[in-house]
């Protein structure tokens, strides 16, 4: 791959994939496999827009590296492990990550404009709101992490309207806000390695405003998710299946992560923070085995 090409290409993240893309799909994924369930989807249908939303939280998290990397750019090359990013090195200026931005969030627009009326206008209401206010955030507050799982929570009530047609706000809410901490969670524990760098430039991040306090505090967050998970299934008539696998075992392996990893350890906390992808997976699968459980009993 030619050098400018391949510099557009990590400007995307889509060299980690799907390290990133994962943690933006979990919000459109909870909430389609929660609204597949209340519908009793079949089992196709639930397979062809599962890809589909996969397919949109990776154009989404594209979106928001470029815009993040445009607007971050003099503050990346302040800090160690985001100096070799395409922009801030200078192999790809501001003007090719903005043509390479419009055809990202014209992609994006097409896909909304698929989903329905509401969920479109929904998502071309929120989407540039939530993905270019973040990077500020940065600057702005001490809790940037908080942000970017309130950011990319819009999703849930995009998703679940585009399924069902119509909102349900207590599922709706509760989805959101075990997202919104789940991501603020794995992104406070991710800022951890940047930690020293970030106090030096003057960035603003969780890791740095909580330093030593930071596993009890994502430990309530933890605890909010369980929560939250736990009513929006009681909500949405789950069973058991989904309790134990899509509940209990990703707060319980969130709980592990947060009490686990090094925090001065760059690499620990890289490490832990793509593990978080697991447990969000494990979300998935316990609504798809429950899904599975009731389309059966339905059939028999």
């Amino acid at each position: 791959m030619p050098s400018k090409a391949r510099a557009l290409f990590e400007l995307t993240r889509l060299h980690w994939f799907p390290v990133g893309c994962d943690f933006m799909f979990w919000p459109f994924g909870w909430a389609f496999l929660s609204a597949a369930y209340r519908l009793s989807l079949p089992v196709n249908e639930v397979v062809k827009t599962t890809l589909f939303f996969a397919l949109l939280g990776t154009l989404v998290h594209s979106a928001g590296c470029v815009i993040n990397d445009m607007i971050d750019r003099d503050l990346d090359r302040k800090v160690e492990r985001s100096q070799g990013r395409p922009i801030a090195s200078g192999v790809v200026t501001r003007a090719e990550a903005s043509v390479l931005l419009v055809v990202l969030v014209a992609a994006l627009f097409y896909l909304f404009s698929t989903c329905g009326i509401k969920a479109f206008t929904l998502g071309v209401v929120a989407l540039p709101v939530c993905i270019t206010t973040y990077p500020l955030m940065k600057r702005w507050m001490n809790w940037p992490s908080l942000f970017l799982g309130f950011a990319s929570s819009w999703a849930v009530p995009g998703t679940w309207v585009a399924t069902t047609d119509h909102y349900d706000w207590g599922i709706i809410l509760n989805l959101a806000i075990a997202s919104c901490c789940w991501n603020c969670i794995y992104d406070s524990i991710y800022a951890c390695q940047d930690e020293r760098d970030d106090k030096k430039a003057g960035v603003k991040s969780m890791a740095v405003h909580l330093g030593k306090a930071i596993r009890p505090v994502l430990t309530i967050f933890d605890t909010i998710f369980f929560a939250c998970l736990l009513w929006a299934g009681y909500l949405n008539d789950q069973h058991v299946p989904f309790y134990i696998m899509g509940v209990l075992a990703p707060f319980l392996l969130c709980l592990w992560h947060i009490w686990s990893f090094d925090q001065n350890d760059p690499k620990d906390c890289w490490k832990k923070f793509t593990a978080g992808r697991h447990g969000g997976a494990m979300v998935c699968v316990g609504l798809i085995v429950d899904h599975h459980f009731k389309l059966s009993s339905s059939d028999g």
